[in-house]
């Protein structure tokens, strides 16, 4: 007997119940759209700040492929007596993530650290010495545009590549700030020891961090960058302890002297290097922002305008050129200096000045003495905080001063 059309489509549907009731279901899950770690996660047995943890670091040009680690939280560099802002935030690439964290065995590198020969790359943030809205973190959009860098060179994510020297890692200092107590959003108040900062105390938490990256991870070389203010601490952190009295040597949390060694070349973008000077006589443009200086020079470095002068890397005096000295094998020290031409808070005259500074300074020195000079004017640069909040364009800068093509 001939099936009629309603009876072939019953049939049908009683043939996808029963398919269906003995067929799992396919479902995608999360995981299958982010790639597993090429390498484990590190070792920290003994890290401080137990709370913490390392987080994965996913490519912005392939969602899917971890580049690296970020340490969530921030290691204390004085440990127990750390302040909230006394913090260093680190980036490691995932070539080196399966690398243990303490010291090194014959079979494997100490974690992150340099003595393989791979430098590390350390930031110093800006914001006037006192701005709560950007820290160590606002480096955060520049390390993983790093990273990915590093991540797409040829071979860079197998376990042969590791002894490349590339980079071992990234870190980025916060400081305790100066006061602020007309903040639109969030003013400082007297009790806040994080935000009553005088100097030399800006200096000071700065050379513990790199004291704490030497001790604790076994950084040895390594290239210093700053924005802003954080240009200026920078330069600082190449003069001797003295000058910031300091006698008996930096000091970690635990009481040991910490040895700080002087960094193989600073990158300064859009940098404050005479602040007196540019207080007495800005130039006509940026005479607008004479008393606002003043204001934010005076919190950090008090009244005295010696103090000022003695302090900003472009107007100390006595030179301080010699000071800095290099521990390892490369004796050449380098200079990068970024300035935007369309920064509307800082001049380039400000970066010019510490070019001449640099330029007589070098006249004095033997021929393999003297400080390399970069300088890059960037037309194109953006206002005094782009180059940061963008993240691209100064990785850009910071990987070609490492590749050593600046």
């Amino acid at each position: 007997m001939a099936m009629t059309t309603s009876s072939i489509i019953i049939i049908n549907l009683l043939l996808l119940l029963i398919i269906s009731f003995f067929t799992k279901p396919i479902t995608a899950e999360p995981s299958d759209f982010k790639q597993k770690p090429l390498l484990p996660p590190p070792k920290m047995e003994d890290a401080p700040n137990p709370g913490g943890g390392w987080k994965p670091v996913f490519d912005p040009v392939s969602f899917n492929t971890i580049i690296g680690y970020h340490w969530d939280g921030g290691f204390d560099y004085l440990h127990d007596d750390s302040t909230r802002l006394q913090t260093v935030e680190l980036w490691i690439p995932v070539s080196r993530a399966n690398l243990r964290y303490g010291k090194p065995t014959p079979s494997e590198c100490c974690f992150g650290g340099s003595y393989d020969g791979a430098p590390y790359l350390i930031y110093i943030h800006g914001g006037a010495w006192r701005d709560p809205e950007i820290d160590a973190m606002s480096f955060n959009k520049t390390a993983v545009n790093i990273l990915s860098s590093l991540a797409h060179q040829p071979g860079a994510l197998s376990p042969e590549q590791q002894s490349k020297k590339k980079l071992a890692g990234i870190a980025s200092i916060n400081y305790r700030l100066s006061p602020y107590p007309n903040h639109p959003t969030d003013p400082s108040y007297s009790g806040d020891i994080d935000r009553s900062a005088k100097h030399p105390d800006h200096i000071h938490d700065v050379l513990t961090a790199l004291g704490f990256l030497q001790k604790r991870f076994g950084v040895k070389e390594y290239i210093l960058a700053g924005h802003s203010c954080g240009a200026t601490l920078a330069l600082q952190a190449c003069m001797d302890d003295k000058r910031w009295n300091i006698w008996g040597g930096i000091k970690d949390g635990e009481g040991d002297v910490l040895t700080v060694t002087k960094p193989k070349a600073v990158v300064g973008f859009n940098g404050l290097y005479d602040l007196a000077g540019f207080i007495e006589s800005p130039p006509r443009e940026y005479k607008r922002w004479q008393e606002a200086y003043k204001e934010f020079v005076t919190g950090a470095f008090g009244e005295d305008e010696k103090v000022w002068r003695e302090a900003c890397p472009a107007s100390a005096d006595p030179k301080w050129v010699k000071e800095w000295k290099l521990s390892y094998e490369e004796k050449r020290r380098k200079v990068v200096l970024v300035q935007s031409l369309e920064d509307s808070l800082v001049p380039v005259e400000q970066t010019e000045g510490m070019v001449e500074y640099f330029e007589k300074e070098n006249e004095k020195l033997g021929e393999d003495e003297k400080v390399k000079v970069v300088v890059l004017r960037d037309a194109k640069g953006g206002d005094h905080d782009e180059v940061w909040k963008r993240g691209d364009k100064m990785a850009e800068i910071l990987w070609y001063v490492m590749e050593g093509a600046i």
